[in-house]
């Protein structure tokens, strides 16, 4: 009964252990995506006051736009037949115009079909030559044009139709009959045709002093991948890697090496080659929400402040004169120094203070330039169309499949930085007459 008992306290003991530390793990506030890292879809909703999710109509201070008249190209007049009263026909009977509306419409969609009949010309001087397809059109093999690739890879691309649905779409709405394997040629051939314009923005990526980076996992065959994404504010590369090393950013780099690097914590962004990093804020931001919530008092609260004063200073720039903004950023970093002294009692804070002590000057330097963001936001917007993508197709077959989209996430998100369209964009690639215009040229 002695080796019992003896048994039965020191497993009360240890279960008494356990329960106090499950207690603590209950008593941390929640993980949401406003004080971690937890993406929005899957944090807490919270509930409005009628139903879930946000309330309907315009932010405060939107502004509406309405549609306004055009100059129609098709007008329809609407006149009554016949009187509803006595039956007398109107046709032919001039009336009074009393209200009108406009609509726009598509008029019937239907593909062509194009023939291409080359001759060859024999000249005085006894020499032949033979006429040749428009750009984009030389290659006799294909069934279809550059505008039907085009458009295959846009709606691919870009609304994420997977093959099958994109297969019913082109017929049902154009009357294009085009198979499943039409289709992946398709955008293998588009893939193939944006190799070098996506080279150039590379290259005009490597010529920027600041550059942004980010990643996200894909499945490729079954397994795990990565995209990642290197963007200055006029260009976006994209790259498909079966690794989450930092080797990628270096083989991405070649040989250039960036004034600034933005990014996050993640120990493969921190190898990018550059001379000093970036990191973004609105993670730190986040993570010292989040000790607050833990019931820290004495680093999150106060540092968060400064690092909002300190995005603060950087929007009110334009209002100091060069001596007094470098005066009010050497006051804030003092303010800052004094924070890393003393020692927090919340796990989390202590956490944070270690990171903040480690990687001061590269939290702070979006005030020593104008040209670094507060955030990595722009790589992070950069890739939420892949994250869209993945999560509707759902991966890719193959590692073509996965680079050609890669190519093409490249092109699109490039067009949209510089506000060009993205279709003519394709159009240009597809016919060799795309061209890039650097800003980064020294």
């Amino acid at each position: 009964m002695r080796a019992e008992n003896s048994t039965l306290r020191a497993q009360l003991a240890q279960a008494n252990e356990t329960m106090q530390s499950l207690q603590t793990q209950l008593a941390l506030p929640r993980k949401t995506a406003q004080n971690s890292s937890v993406p929005p879809a899957v944090s807490h909703k919270k509930r409005c006051e009628k139903g879930l999710g946000k309330p309907r109509g315009g932010k405060p201070g939107h502004v509406g736009i309405s549609r306004r008249r055009q100059k129609p190209d098709v007008v329809i007049d609407c006149r009554a037949e016949a009187c509803c009263r006595c039956g007398a026909s109107l046709v032919g009977v001039t009336g009074e115009c009393f209200s009108s509306h406009q609509v726009w419409e598509l008029p019937p969609i239907k593909a062509r079909v194009v023939e291409f009949r080359l001759y060859r010309t024999q000249c005085s001087c006894g020499a032949c030559e033979e006429g040749q397809c428009p750009a984009g059109y030389d290659d006799v093999q294909q069934d279809f044009g550059p505008n039907v690739h085009a458009l295959v890879s846009y709606l691919n691309g870009t609304h994420h139709i997977a093959q099958n649905r994109l297969e019913q779409l082109l017929q049902d709405v154009f009357g294009l009959s085009m198979s499943a394997g039409a289709i992946a040629n398709s955008l293998r051939r588009t893939a193939t045709r944006l190799e070098r314009p996506a080279h150039d923005i590379l290259c005009d990526i490597r010529r920027s002093p600041v550059i942004g980076s980010d990643e996200t996992g894909f499945r490729v065959e079954g397994e795990n991948w990565w995209l990642w994404t290197v963007q200055n504010p006029e260009s976006s590369y994209f790259a498909m890697a079966d690794t989450r090393a930092g080797d990628v950013l270096e083989g991405l780099m070649f040989d250039a090496v960036a004034e600034v690097w933005c990014c996050d914590l993640h120990a493969a962004q921190l190898k990018a080659p550059t001379r000093r990093f970036a990191i973004c804020n609105a993670h730190q931001l986040r993570d010292l929400q989040y000790a607050i919530d833990a019931g820290d008092t004495i680093f999150a609260p106060p540092m968060q402040a400064l690092l909002r004063e300190g995005l603060r200073l950087t929007q009110e720039r334009d209002r100091y004169s060069p001596a007094d903004f470098e005066q009010a950023v050497e006051n804030l970093k003092t303010q800052a120094h004094a924070l890393l002294e003393p020692t927090p009692q919340q796990a989390d804070a202590v956490r944070l203070q270690k990171r903040f002590r480690k990687h001061f000057e590269s939290i702070w330097h979006f005030l020593s330039r104008s040209d670094v963001p507060f955030t990595n936001n722009a790589s992070e917007r950069a890739l939420r169309p892949a994250v869209i993508h993945r999560k509707v197709i759902g991966g890719f077959r193959s590692e073509v499949g996965a680079a050609a989209y890669a190519l093409y996430r490249t092109i699109e998100d490039t067009a949209r930085k510089r506000g060009q369209n993205i279709l003519n964009t394709l159009n240009q690639a597809l016919t060799g007459t795309f061209a890039l215009t650097s800003v980064w040229i020294s």
